[in-house]
């Protein structure tokens, strides 16, 4: 649990973000320039705070689900931002760069929450423009890098289509190593944005606390959280929809056979989207279920000691007994 004493700071802050920039051929580091919020913050006391992350939604909804992690996104805006370190590319523009670490500053900050005080993660923001210097950048820091991530013929990065005015991003883990990789178009101003930093965060935090113990964990809560606290993400409708046209044939699955590919965590493994998709209505029935704080500790446990300990020690239920309920909740929301 973090120090929740410290989270009293004035009504009108300076949301600050002591970043730097690493220039591609040099090791110093560039404070980067902070960043002044206007917007009155309603400060919570520390009861109320511990109250918010150990509680469950007031009813079991989607408009109560929405509105519990609206609430904590909100107090945490009273809180102070730590460091954040990253690269630049030759050509990515700095004021661009800046607004989007701001932003990713905002979205890290319910973690702090739950003990986030740093990033595990090497940072790369490039502009559209400056593939090649990535590829040379991250072969150099490990040949095994799979640079193909940025296919330059199709003009992608990860799953989205590069251009002067969109900020896209894709992050991965290579011999142990986190990395992430954005690219802030030389014309950005805001498109993207918001979705794919509230995704991203998510990983970032997930990459200090574990990725959790089954193969939806990590791209359904980040799923989760984006299309519940960013209008211009996908909305669950859509989600939903590309659910119903994965090659896993979900609505045409009984509940038996749906538990079985949830408690053998091969649920997955028919299409990479299910992750995101079928993972995200994971994460609703948890957040509906259990306290902000009691997802994070499952999902650390998980990462490390095994999914049926996790559940078992944190939840204080048998896995067979949650796997049920899951399986239940996806049936029913996918029918």
């Amino acid at each position: 649990m973090p120090n929740l004493l410290k989270l009293s700071i004035a009504a009108c802050t300076v949301l600050l973000l002591a970043g730097c920039s690493v220039s591609p051929d040099s090791n110093n580091s560039i404070p980067a320039s902070p960043e002044a919020s206007e917007e009155a913050i309603v400060e919570l006391t520390q009861e109320q705070i511990t109250e918010l992350i150990t509680s469950l939604p007031d009813g079991k909804t989607r408009e109560a689900l929405k509105a519990h992690y609206k609430a904590i996104d909100e107090a945490a805006k009273q809180l102070e931002p730590f460091e954040i370190e990253y690269t630049t590319g030759p050509t990515a523009d700095p004021a661009r760069v800046e607004k989007v670490v701001n932003q990713f500053s905002d979205k890290l900050k319910m973690f702090q929450f739950l003990g986030l005080e740093s990033l595990d993660q090497d940072w790369v923001l490039a502009s559209e423009k400056d593939y090649q210097w990535w590829v040379d950048f991250r072969s150099a820091q490990d040949p095994s890098f799979p640079v193909e991530m940025w296919n330059k013929e199709i003009n992608e990065l990860g799953h989205c289509r590069l251009s002067a005015d969109i900020f896209c991003g894709a992050g991965n883990t290579v011999n142990g190593k986190n990395y992430q990789d954005n690219v802030v178009g030389t014309a950005f101003t805001n498109r993207g944005l918001d979705s794919v930093s509230r995704h991203e965060a998510a990983h970032f935090y997930q990459a200090v606390f574990g990725y959790g113990g089954r193969c939806w964990m990590a791209e359904g809560q980040a799923t989760f959280f984006e299309t519940y606290l960013e209008s211009s993400s996908r909305s669950r409708d859509q989600v939903l929809l590309s659910l119903s046209g994965s090659p896993l044939g979900i609505a045409q699955l009984s509940e038996s056979e749906l538990l079985g590919l949830i408690e053998n965590d091969q649920i997955c493994q028919p299409d990479s989207n299910i992750a995101y998709d079928l993972g995200m209505l994971g994460y609703e029935y948890l957040y509906m279920n259990f306290s902000f704080l009691d997802v994070h500790e499952l999902q650390v446990l998980s990462s490390t000691e095994g999914w049926n300990q996790a559940v078992s020690q944190v939840l204080g239920i048998e896995a067979s007994e949650l796997n049920d309920a899951l399986a239940a909740y996806i049936f029913a929301e996918t029918r």
